[in-house]
């Protein structure tokens, strides 16, 4: 080999270690930066389930919310209708004391 193929080879050689040097610091940076992902990706899983907890528990809230909602308009309308009752028997018993001599009798 002469020294001109020596050198040739050489300065080949020195080409394919940067080379590599280059590529080896890309494949560092892509390792980093999937560790980094994948931390990422974990911490975005558990505040995915988080946060599907704290959606189920507000969904129990609702629901129980809900039915204290429904019992409270059928208590309220029970009211209403024994105040409409009420009303009424009060309406007779006073047409009875306006009025004792008509023949009624006094009103339950």
């Amino acid at each position: 080999m002469t020294d001109s193929q020596l050198e040739d080879l050489t300065t080949r050689v020195t080409t394919i270690e940067e080379q590599l040097e280059q590529v080896l610091d890309s494949l560092d940076l892509i390792r980093t930066i999937q560790n980094g992902v994948r931390q990422e990706v974990r911490a975005t899983s558990q505040s995915t389930a988080r946060l599907e907890r704290t959606v189920r528990q507000l969904a129990e809230i609702s629901a129980r919310t809900q039915a204290v909602v429904v019992r409270q308009q059928d208590e309220l309308e029970q009211y209403r209708a024994d105040i409409r009752q009420n009303q009424e028997n009060i309406n007779r018993m006073l047409a009875y004391l306006e009025n004792p001599n008509r023949g009624d009798t006094m009103p339950n």
